[in-house]
């Protein structure tokens, strides 16, 4: 029986990979380049938005850490395009009310509280680590491991609940039971280390 729900936000909780793959995109062509969205949403899907920005930084000899602040200036102005997955709010409110505790651990940085509170899902919450914290980032299971020994919760009975394979492993690592969202369309493909895949988030909801 699942107590504890820790989750991941970008294609998890949030409908935000229009925007992130719009600001690669943006960023692309600043930089005198022309990247595919398909091919972005694919790279960041199956690895990460670092990853992306290291590849790109690689083929084009650019500094990667501008080329990461100027991304990050580029997000933070697509902010309001970003919305709630179908049904985000009502699972969460649903296992809230069968007694289940709620937790974030997410690779956005201080863009999370304000998105968080402009999407009314903030109260749900006990504890939001995100990028800001400086723990390992996943499939490193770090910041997880910070919240069990914390509040002192059950691995057995804690998830993690995200949409990339990157976090079946942030699971795996910290020794918690792994949830892969994979909604239909998805361009990510199963481990085989989830201990339950869903379809739709009300899938949760006892």
């Amino acid at each position: 029986m699942i107590t504890t729900y820790i989750w991941d936000l970008d294609g998890t909780l949030l409908d935000s990979y229009d925007s992130i793959v719009s600001s690669l995109a943006a960023l692309s062509r600043e930089c005198g380049a022309e990247s595919c969205r398909n091919e972005i949403l694919q790279a960041v899907k199956q690895g990460s938005v670092s990853g992306w920005l290291r590849s790109f930084s690689e083929k084009n000899g650019m500094d990667y850490s501008g080329l990461y602040r100027r991304y990050r200036e580029i997000s933070h102005g697509r902010m309001d395009e970003i919305t709630l997955i179908p049904g985000a709010r009502e699972t969460l409110a649903a296992l809230q009310r069968s007694g289940a505790l709620h937790f974030v651990y997410t690779h956005r940085g201080a863009s999370t509280g304000p998105l968080l509170d402009r999407l009314g899902l903030t109260a749900f919450f006990r504890e939001i680590v995100t990028f800001e914290s400086g723990f390992l980032p996943k499939p490193s299971g770090e910041g997880v491991r910070y919240l069990l020994q914390k509040y002192r919760l059950d691995p057995a009975e804690t998830a993690y609940v995200g949409d990339r394979a990157l976090d079946v492993g942030c699971a795996r690592d910290a020794g918690v039971r792994a949830v892969l969202f994979l909604p239909e369309g998805s361009c990510v493909k199963p481990t085989g280390e989830e201990d339950r895949i869903i379809r739709s988030l009300e899938e949760l909801i006892p």
